[in-house]
C-alpha cells in the first residue's frame, strides 16, 4: 500500500465526480451491450420460429449457451461498478480528511511538505503559529511548536495513511473483477461450476431469503457466473428487493427483450385464440413503452429497470438509488400502468431536475408502477388496490435502504398522487412500518385507515415527530376538491396535522390542474425539491 501526497489527495478530491461518473459510464456500456444482445436475441427467435429438427435444437442451445455467457460477462463488468460505489465513497471521505488536516494545519502557521512532513517556521515566536500561547518566552515558544509539529504530522500521516488505504482496498478488489472477468471470457460458452449451497438455489430445492437484507449479503458473496444462473433459473431475480439496483437494471433488460419476443410469438400464432392474440398485443404495446421510456434519457441522467414482471408491474429509476444522497419514490394513481410508464418516469425526471438543478446525481427518483392501480374513477372507490400494493411499497423501501451504498443513509421520500396517496398511507397503517424520511400526499382523495400523522408508522433514521414529516398539499381549482372524500380523512384537513405547503391555484375547477403539480417551475415542484432534500425551512 503506497501513502498519497498532501497534492495528491486534493487532486483526488478535484476529480471526486469521475468515481461516480466511472461507475455510471460502466452502467451504461452494459446497457449498450445487453441491447445488442437482445437484439440478436430477437433474430435468433423469429428465425427458429420456421425452422424444426436436430439443426434447429442445436442452434437454439447454443444461442441459449452464448446469451448465458453474456449475462455472466455483463453482471462481471457490472461488479466493477459496484465495487466503485461501494468503496468509492471511502477514498473520497478518507481524502477529504486528510486535506482538511494539512489545511487546518497550514491555517495555524505551520509548513507542510508534500509527504506531510510538518515542521514550525522558521520565524516562530510567541503567538505564532497560533496555537502557541502568546506569553511564553521565545525560546519556549520555538520548542513548544516543534513538539506540536510533531504531533500534527502523526495526525496528518495517519489521514494520509488512510486514504492509501482506502485507494488499496478499491484497486484490490477491482483487480480481483478483472480476474473474474478474464477467466469468464476464456470460458466462454463453456458450463461454470457452481456451488452446493447456490446449486441448491438454481434448482429450487432452497429458497433465496425474502429478507433484503440477508438476501444482499448473500448476492454479495456470489459470483458472476453464480448470479447470471440464479437468474437463468427465476426471471423474477430482477424484482427482488436486496439486490442492487443496477444488477436488477441488467436482469431486466433482459428478461424486457424476452418478454416482448414472447408476445410477438403469440401474435403471429395463428392457432391462438383472438383473445389471447389481442392480450399479447397490449402488453407487447405495454413493453414497448417501457423500452422507449428507457431509451429516452436525458441530461446524461441513467434509468433504471427496477421491476418487470408478468403480471404488468414495473418500476423505472432516474439515477442510482443505491448511490444517491436523496431518494424519492412516485406513487401515481388511478389509470397509471405500464403503457403510461414514460409520464410517471417525466415526473419522477422533474423532481431529480428541480432537487439536483445542476445536473449531479444526488438525487434519484423511482416511478414506482408497483400496484394494480384502480383504471377508472368507479374502482377507485374502493381501498382494495390500495390494500393490496401496500405491502410491495413496503419492501421496496426496505429494500432501498438494504442496498444502498455509503456509511451515511440516504434521505429517502414518498411522494404519492391522487389514488396513490390511499396506497402510501395503507403502506405506513396497521400493523406495516414505512421506512421513509418524509411522507407527501398530492391531491388524495382521502387517506383510508389513518385519522391523523400520529396513526401513519414511520421508521427510518430520521426521529422527527410524524407531524413534522407528513406533507400534503392541493390546488383549489384541483377537481379533486368536489370529490366526495370516500376513502377516508382528508390530509389536506388542518385537523390531520400534516404540513400544508403551496401548490399553484387558478380559477374555477379543472380537470387539468389534477396532473399539474409536477409542472416546471410550479409552486409544488420546487416544494417537493425541497422535501425530497431535506431543506424543510424553506417549504412554503
Amino acid at each position: 500500500m503506497s501513502k498519497p501526497t498532501v497534492p495528491l489527495v486534493r487532486t483526488w478530491l478535484t476529480h471526486a465526480q469521475s468515481l461516480s461518473d466511472t461507475a455510471v459510464e460502466i452502467d451504461s456500456a452494459v446497457d449498450a451491450f445487453d441491447a445488442r444482445m437482445n437484439d440478436i436475441s430477437r433474430v435468433v427467435s423469429t428465425t427458429m420460429q420456421g425452422w424444426h429438427g436436430d439443426a434447429a435444437e442445436a442452434s437454439q442451445a447454443r444461442a441459449d449457451s452464448e446469451t448465458q455467457a453474456s449475462s455472466r460477462l455483463a453482471i462481471t463488468i457490472l461488479d466493477i461498478a459496484d465495487d466503485i460505489n461501494r468503496l468509492g465513497p471511502d477514498i473520497v471521505h478518507s481524502c477529504r480528511v486528510a486535506r482538511d488536516r494539512a489545511n487546518s494545519i497550514i491555517w495555524l502557521g505551520y509548513l507542510v511538505a508534500e509527504d506531510g512532513t510538518v515542521t514550525a517556521p522558521a520565524d516562530t515566536r510567541p503567538g505564532y503559529p497560533t496555537d502557541i500561547p502568546a506569553d511564553l518566552p521565545i525560546r519556549d515558544a520555538q520548542a513548544l511548536a516543534d513538539s506540536k509539529a510533531g504531533g500534527h504530522q502523526t495526525w496528518l500521516m495517519e489521514a494520509l495513511a488512510a486514504a492509501g488505504q482506502a485507494d488499496s482496498t478499491l484497486a484490490v478488489q477491482i483487480a480481483k473483477t478483472l480476474g473474474e472477468l478474464a477467466l469468464n471470457s476464456e470460458r466462454a460458452t463453456t458450463p461454470v461450476p457452481l456451488r452446493e449451497g447456490v446449486q441448491e438455489l438454481v434448482d429450487g430445492r432452497r429458497q433465496l431469503p425474502s429478507d433484503p437484507y440477508l438476501l444482499k449479503t448473500l448476492w454479495d458473496g456470489l459470483t458472476s457466473a453464480e448470479k447470471a444462473a440464479l437468474w437463468n433459473s427465476n426471471r423474477d431475480i430482477g424484482n427482488m428487493d436486496g439486490i442492487p439496483i443496477a444488477d436488477r437494471d441488467h436482469f431486466n433488460r433482459r428478461y424486457l427483450a424476452e418478454l416482448e419476443t414472447r408476445a410477438r410469438a403469440v401474435i403471429a400464432n395463428d392457432d391462438a385464440g383472438q383473445e389471447v392474440r389481442a392480450q399479447a398485443e397490449r402488453n407487447l404495446a405495454a413493453l414497448g413503452a417501457v423500452q422507449r421510456t428507457l431509451v429516452d434519457e436525458e441530461g446524461g441522467k441513467k434509468r433504471y429497470l427496477m421491476q418487470l414482471d408478468t403480471k404488468g408491474h414495473g418500476a423505472i429509476a432516474v439515477n442510482n438509488p443505491d448511490t444517491a444522497a436523496n431518494v424519492v419514490t412516485y406513487v401515481p394513481g388511478t389509470g397509471s400502468n405500464l403503457s403510461k410508464m414514460g409520464g410517471g418516469v417525466d415526473r419522477a425526471d422533474r423532481m431529480v431536475r428541480a432537487a439536483s438543478p445542476h445536473g449531479t446525481t444526488d438525487t434519484a427518483a423511482i416511478a414506482w408502477f408497483g400496484y394494480d392501480a384502480p383504471q377508472d374513477i368507479g374502482a377507485a372507490g374502493s381501498g382494495a388496490p390500495a390494500a393490496r400494493g401496500a405491502q410491495p411499497l413496503v419492501d421496496l423501501q426496505d429494500g432501498l435502504r438494504a442496498t444502498h451504498e455509503g456509511a451515511t443513509a440516504s434521505h429517502n421520500t414518498i411522494v404519492s398522487h391522487s389514488y396513490g396517496t390511499v396506497v402510501a398511507a395503507e403502506a405506513a397503517s396497521g400493523d406495516r412500518e414505512l421506512n421513509v424520511d418524509d411522507l407527501v400526499f398530492v391531491a388524495s382523495p382521502g387517506l383510508g385507515g389513518p385519522d391523523d400523522v400520529n396513526d401513519l408508522n414511520l421508521t427510518g433514521p430520521d426521529d422527527r415527530p410524524n407531524s413534522e414529516r407528513v406533507w400534503a398539499t392541493v390546488a383549489s381549482n384541483d377537481w379533486i376538491n368536489t370529490v366526495e372524500v370516500v376513502l377516508g380523512p382528508d390530509p389536506h384537513d388542518s385537523g390531520f396535522g400534516a404540513r400544508i405547503f403551496a401548490s399553484d391555484n387558478g380559477p374555477g375547477i379543472s380537470t387539468a390542474a389534477h396532473s399539474k403539480y409536477w409542472d416546471d417551475g410550479s409552486a409544488s415542484l420546487r416544494n417537493i425539491a425541497r422535501i425530497v432534500t431535506g431543506r424543510y425551512p424553506e417549504v412554503n
